[in-house]
């Protein structure tokens, strides 16, 4: 049956008369600037998406036509670029069989080597970003803006993107989702750099490992905050009262609560990550240092995975680890085997008490 497209908006239609080779299947307008159709090209014979995105009339859109020309696999191939209106402009990209990472990071539970294995991807295809001929950023790299097909990671989403000058080293700021925005992106002189890219990846690197980082931004804001924020009225003062106490998480470095990441990740992965959101003259100037020490990580890394009843530890010296989340215990039994049992070797008041055992006794990173 064919998909009613009477509803959809004026833009999308537009673009659809632009594009007469889509058959549409489905529309999206969650996103916070535009609208994603999804569907087939029937001369491409593929699964394509349609990313329409509003920009500011004098914004430079010459970036669509630069990531055009970048192969990299972890870089969401643009077939086609277009202009809908002056302030609204269209992507036409091959869609992902997982959609967002926002959407993956909620169905799956991420092993640990898993985590380092799609943050290594995301570093190296923003490294095709910077390097030249192209010097772009980004600019807006969160987890709606990437992609995963068949657990590799696609950098997607480039309404945002623009070219560095080569002699300031810097871009325009971009004013897009406050949570994942740079110290540096605000203020009087707000600038972005490559190290502003860098900054995000960092911050999804966090999620990637289990952190979490609350989409509620009331959730950030303590007692005293709240309560100026209910004596303000009118909506728009108050989300311009909210964003400035984030503004203050963000440019203080406490914005990520390390506390929530799994009891399992290695300081080595942490101290990483703590460089990555660093204020930017501390925080790694390039992506290739980034990736390089999380490679240098690689080899060492344990199995470890949080599933809905159990962390599990996989295959560790020969053998599998499970802890309950309603049991302080650690069972174990031969990898692959079949039944746990209870190790009463190991006592403790919480997980993180038995893991410092588990790292003392097995030698675990």
């Amino acid at each position: 049956m064919p998909f009613d497209t009477s509803h959809l908006p004026d833009e999308a239609k537009s673009a659809l008369k632009q594009f007469p080779e889509f058959e549409i299947a489905s529309f999206n307008d969650s996103g916070a600037n535009g609208y994603v159709l999804i569907g087939r090209h029937t001369v491409l014979q593929k699964q394509v998406a349609v990313k329409i995105y509003f920009h500011g009339t004098n914004d430079i859109d010459q970036e669509p036509a630069i990531v055009a020309k970048i192969n990299h696999e972890n870089v969401l191939k643009v077939y086609d670029a277009r202009k809908v209106g002056k302030d609204c402009s269209y992507f036409m990209m091959p869609a992902a069989s997982e959609g967002d990472l926002s959407k993956y990071l909620d169905a799956y539970f991420l092993s640990l080597p898993l985590s380092h294995k799609l943050l290594c991807q995301l570093l190296s295809g923003i490294a095709a970003l910077h390097t030249k001929p192209n010097l772009l950023v980004h600019r807006d790299l969160k987890p709606e803006n990437l992609l995963v097909h068949n657990d590799t990671i696609l950098i997607a989403d480039f309404g945002s993107v623009r070219r560095i000058d080569e002699q300031t080293r810097t871009a325009p700021a971009s004013k897009h989702s406050i949570l994942y925005r740079p110290p540096e992106a605000f203020g009087e002189e707000a600038f972005f750099g490559f190290a502003s890219d860098i900054y995000q990846a960092g911050l999804i690197g966090f999620l990637l490992f289990g952190g979490k980082l609350p989409s509620n931004l009331l959730s950030y804001m303590k007692k005293k905050q709240k309560a100026a924020l209910s004596a303000i009225a009118g909506a728009y003062e108050q989300s311009k009262y909210v964003d400035s106490c984030i503004e203050e998480k963000i440019v203080r470095g406490d914005l990520a609560d390390f506390g929530t990441l799994p009891f399992y990740i290695p300081n080595s992965i942490r101290r990483v990550l703590k460089a990555a959101i660093s204020p930017i003259e501390r925080r790694y100037t390039t992506v290739s240092e980034f990736l390089a020490d999380l490679l240098r990580l690689r080899n060492h890394l344990p199995d470890w995975t949080t599933r809905g009843k159990a962390v599990l530890l996989q295959n560790w010296q020969g053998i599998d680890y499970r802890l309950p989340h309603d049991e302080i215990a650690v069972y174990k039994r031969r990898a692959g085997g079949e039944k746990y049992r209870r190790d009463n070797t190991y006592v403790g008041n919480s997980h993180a008490e038995l893991f410092a055992q588990m790292k003392d006794r097995m030698g675990l990173p």
